[in-house]
């Protein structure tokens, strides 16, 4: 067996050992290398994303939670876009590193082909404390729509900073579908309005005209 594929094993091995069970406990369940939590139409994703600069005697990894809710994308991106049938974090139409909603910040864990076994166990208490301590909270704050459409149309505060999207790139086209959703026209409107009033260039203008020409927070 190759070192890469030791070091791949050993990381499954973490992962298996300390992190699966304390998301099992909250109703996580295993797709591929993603855990979900789905609460109607909210998907809670939690998956490890590795380095770029991974090599066979080296591997880091970081982790990432995303709030994913099927179809909202689609609805900004237009009727060509497909939507993800097995999504990651990063898909979320919110997702964050949970490290960058503690003090220390991200945390990228580091495996080499010379560590012994105690390095695993370190590692692995590691994630678990950051899973309780940051990764679960994050999701326990958007357990329904709702709850999402409210952190979206709301000032972010600062200890919110790190997550995506960032403050004023899709947040309000992203309330306002949700709102729609829930059946609030007037605040739909609200989020759309404050949109428009923007003086700033956008993050993609093109995409946002063609999105102001189709949708309405009046039709069904």
């Amino acid at each position: 067996m190759t070192h890469k594929r030791v070091l791949q094993n050993r990381m499954s091995h973490i992962f298996k050992t300390w992190v699966t069970p304390t998301l099992h406990a909250a109703g996580f369940k295993k797709r591929g290398f993603v855990y979900v939590r789905e609460l109607g139409s909210v998907q809670h994703l939690f998956n490890h994303e590795g380095s770029s600069f991974n090599t066979a005697d080296e591997l880091e990894f970081t982790t990432k939670c995303g709030i994913y809710v099927p179809g909202v994308k689609v609805v900004y991106w237009g009727p060509r876009s497909v939507e993800s049938k097995t999504p990651e974090a990063a898909n979320g139409i919110l997702n964050v590193r949970p490290g960058m909603l503690t003090p220390t910040g991200d945390t990228w864990y580091h495996l080499t082909a010379s560590d012994g076994p105690e390095k695993d166990d370190e590692v692995g208490q590691e994630l678990r404390r950051l899973v309780e301590t940051a990764a679960l909270p994050f999701f326990d704050r958007f357990r329904d729509e709702h709850a999402i459409a409210e952190f979206f149309s709301l000032p972010r505060r600062k200890e919110d900073r790190f997550i995506d999207p960032r403050e004023d790139t899709f947040e309000l086209f992203f309330a306002a579908i949700l709102w729609k959703r829930l059946g609030c026209k007037d605040k739909c409107r609200e989020c759309i309005e404050r949109e428009k009033s923007k003086t700033k260039k956008r993050y993609g203008a093109e995409t946002d005209e063609r999105f102001f020409a189709r949708f309405s927070c009046d039709d069904d």
